[in-house]
């Protein structure tokens, strides 16, 4: 493993830490996809952190919570006492499915209100919007129905 990054991966990482934190989500996390979906070979827990500039102890709690999302997987590497980290080859779908579990959540969450509105008073602007809420997710929803069978198909297709 490099002692740095070269110039062209350190980019990456850098864009993919920062698309992270433009959607509210932890920077960190961002530059640990972006650092293992560009690495040529699983990285271990202190190569992370030492090529991240970060603590071993952030980077763990990190790493945890990204294989726990199925972002990121464990793999047995060359020294049996370290834990070593690659991408996913299901991380894109599998934040995929994150985000649509947040499109439910809202769908949920209009869903509650609505109901518990209909004995409120002065609550129009509130109701209509949450009737917006709703609409916007369900459809959202309905949109990426099929998106899991569809892209199965084109990953097999891929010949990668």
């Amino acid at each position: 493993m490099p002692s740095r990054l070269p110039p062209l991966q350190r980019r990456f990482v850098e864009e993919f830490g920062n698309l992270y934190a433009s959607h509210g989500l932890k920077r960190l996390n961002g530059l640990i996809i972006g650092l293992l979906l560009s690495a040529q070979e699983p990285v271990s827990l202190g190569d992370i952190a030492r090529l991240l500039n970060r603590s071993k102890g952030l980077i763990s709690e990190a790493v945890r919570r990204l294989h726990t999302l199925g972002f990121i997987k464990k793999i047995e590497g060359p020294h049996s006492r370290r834990d070593y980290y690659t991408a996913d080859e299901n991380t894109f779908v599998n934040v995929f499915h994150f985000n649509m579990s947040a499109v439910r959540k809202n769908i949920a969450i209009a869903e509650q209100f609505l109901h518990e509105l209909t004995t409120a008073r002065n609550s129009q602007a509130w109701k209509r919007h949450l009737q917006y809420m709703e609409a916007f997710y369900r459809q959202m929803d309905a949109f990426y129905a099929g998106f899991d069978s569809t892209w199965g198909k084109t990953k097999r297709n891929m010949n990668i």
